[in-house]
């Protein structure tokens, strides 16, 4: 009876273990740019009492404002990102990040680019640079 309890209890670890592991697919969003649009796109997630990204089949959809800002509850954790871009510039400098907890729970997150020519894009760059939005965090890494 003592071998059938401690089967049952490393097979259920097993399970555990392989449930634990599993890999979700990957959430599709699609970011659709109007023609038209030119500059900086924030995407705020996880914000409380913001409306959900609505979703067309399985993709998240995103009709971008021409004011290049929007806030949404829905909580995207690496998405496989597709652009419908109607504007003339290209997408530059993409990034997302995901805010945690200290126990590692997502509490919210950010998706960012720039829509415009190369000329723009540096531009803009060299406008936040000189602001000393990004070098007071160069300052605290170089710390670390």
């Amino acid at each position: 009876m003592r071998n059938f309890g401690f089967v049952c209890f490393v097979a259920v670890v097993l399970v555990a273990a392989v449930a634990c592991t599993k890999k979700t697919a990957a959430q599709q969003f699609v970011v659709e740019i109007p023609a038209g649009f030119n500059g900086n796109f924030v995407l705020d997630m996880g914000v409380r009492g913001a409306i959900p990204l609505p979703r067309k089949g399985e993709a998240y959809v995103l009709d971008l404002p021409m004011n290049g800002k929007v806030q949404t509850s829905t909580l995207l954790e690496n998405p496989q990102v597709t652009f419908k871009n109607s504007s003339d510039g290209k997408v530059w400098g993409y990034s997302q990040r995901t805010f945690t907890t200290g126990d590692g729970i997502s509490v919210g997150g950010k998706i960012e680019f720039f829509v415009g020519t190369q000329k723009q894009f540096e531009a803009e760059q060299n406008k936040k640079n000189k602001s000393g939005r990004f070098s007071r965090l160069e300052r605290e890494s170089s710390r670390a």
